[in-house]
């Protein structure tokens, strides 16, 4: 009988051992994540940086350690979540366009994060934004183009070339993002593209947005955020407000001091 009692309780430890089921009030810790957001700053944008990075420590995945990466030509405040990297000025447009190409050149930096995005620097966070943004892809809907075709590249020499019978949600070029590995995956191609594109004396219609959409078209995000993540501040949009898009005049922040 005793030899019995000690077989069964022997048992009884190996399950446990084994077993992610427990009593009493112990619960599993969820998992933080190093996210990085990658923001291009140059010129005056620097200032719309500073006030995106403070909203960002109130709302954007605050549970996890967030880095945020500028890529700037000027002084900004280098805080413990704050990596600045040097980028000079390359003029309209290409200080939009070739923001593939800076963040996969600096992507050693990157290296560490297990989730990446890209903002535009003109953004601010004003409400809460957590973990149903990360998935291995990640796209925001275009608010100008909700439910209807946007403005695809139709130069047909173009690398962003969309033909009449694709495309059928527009994404915006100001927040995406996803997974390390498919991250790199997607800032490696554009600028492989664009390059490509350059090579030729071609300038896609919307830059960036262009070959994004064309990315897109191609590999299908795994998670497709609502306008709320792109969402123009002036505007009175069906979607609850979560990052805006800030009011400015782009003409008079494109001058060079």
């Amino acid at each position: 009988m005793q030899r019995l009692f000690l077989k069964k309780w022997l048992f009884f430890l190996i399950f446990l051992s084994n077993s992610s089921f427990f009593y009493g009030d112990e619960t599993t810790e969820e998992k933080k994540y190093k996210i990085g957001l990658c923001i291009m700053a140059t010129g005056r944008y620097v200032h719309f940086a500073e006030q995106l990075i403070e909203s960002g420590r109130k709302y954007f995945l605050t549970n996890h350690d967030v880095t945020y990466f500028v890529f700037t030509d000027n002084r900004i405040n280098q805080e413990k979540d704050v990596v600045v990297i040097p980028q000079k000025r390359l003029g309209w447009p290409y200080d939009t366009m070739m923001r593939f190409e800076v963040y996969f050149k600096n992507k050693n930096l990157l290296q560490e994060m297990d989730y990446l995005f890209a903002s535009d620097a003109d953004m601010l966070f004003v409400a809460p934004i957590g973990e149903e943004i990360l998935g291995p892809l990640v796209g925001t809907v275009h608010p100008g183009y909700v439910g209807r075709r946007g403005t695809y590249e139709v130069n047909p020499y173009s690398k962003a070339f969309v033909r009449a019978d694709e495309g059928q949600i527009y994404f915006a070029g100001g927040f995406y993002g996803g997974d390390r590995e498919h991250f790199f995956t997607l800032i490696d191609h554009n600028q492989k593209m664009i390059q490509e594109d350059l090579s030729k004396g071609i300038i896609p219609l919307w830059h960036d947005e262009s070959h994004l959409n064309r990315y897109f078209l191609d590999h299908q995000p795994s998670i497709v955020l609502s306008p709320s993540y792109c969402y123009p501040e002036s505007l009175n949009l069906p979607y609850p407000k979560k990052l805006l898009a800030l009011d400015k005049n782009h003409a008079e922040l494109r001058k060079r001091k």
